[in-house]
Parts: C-alpha cells; sequence; structure tokens
C-alpha cells in the first residue's frame, strides 16, 4: 500500500464528502426528506470511496496510467453511490459519485506516486 496515495485519496474523499452532505442538506428534491442519518451516510459512503481508491493503485483496467485511473475511480464512484442512491436522488448521486470517483482517483495517481 502506498501511504501518501491513501493520505491523498482520503483528504480527497472527506471534502466530497462534506461538498456533497451540503448540496444534499440545500437542494429540493419531491419526496425526499433530507435527515442528519442520511447526511451521514452520503458522508460515510464518500470516505468508503475514498479508502477503496487509496488501495486501488494496482487495479489495471487500461495501459494508459492517467486514462485507467479515471475510469477505474468512475467505476468505483459508482458502486459506492448506488447504496445512497436508493433513498432518492439516484441519477445526481451517482453521476457526482462518479466524478468524485474520477476526480479522487486521478490526482491520488498522479500526486501519489
Amino acid at each position: 500500500m502506498n501511504a501518501k496515495r491513501m493520505i491523498i485519496a482520503l483528504i480527497i474523499a472527506v471534502a466530497c464528502g462534506v461538498f456533497c452532505a451540503y448540496s444534499t442538506s440545500t437542494v429540493e428534491i419531491p419526496g425526499f426528506e433530507v435527515t442528519m442519518p442520511y447526511l451521514i451516510t452520503i458522508f460515510y459512503s464518500r470516505l468508503l470511496m475514498g479508502f477503496v481508491i487509496g488501495f486501488a493503485d494496482h487495479w489495471i483496467l487500461l495501459k494508459r496510467q492517467l486514462l485507467n485511473a479515471i475510469i477505474r475511480g468512475a467505476i468505483i464512484g459508482a458502486i459506492f453511490s448506488i447504496g445512497i442512491s436508493f433513498y432518492g436522488g439516484a441519477v445526481p448521486f451517482i453521476s457526482f459519485g462518479i466524478i468524485y470517483g474520477a476526480i479522487t482517483d486521478l490526482a491520488a495517481t498522479k500526486f501519489g506516486l
């Protein structure tokens, strides 16, 4: 395990988790009630995403390193966003999970070497 990569991934994941939870608390989705446990679940899901991305440096999907990081992060982000999307707002949560995952993995790959 690359400790520098893990730290970078976790710091970005915490920032994404805070941003995502805050954004969720301010959005108006019909039939969607924002509760504190749900906001904590969102934050925790983003934190777990960063943790898995921190470990994922040896998962090779493509030969090009940075493109591999983007695709790998997007897949991990989508997987960890499915759980929080069941409650409501599936498309935004999965879409932002893909974006957050790609950004997190790209930064961790680029700066964590």
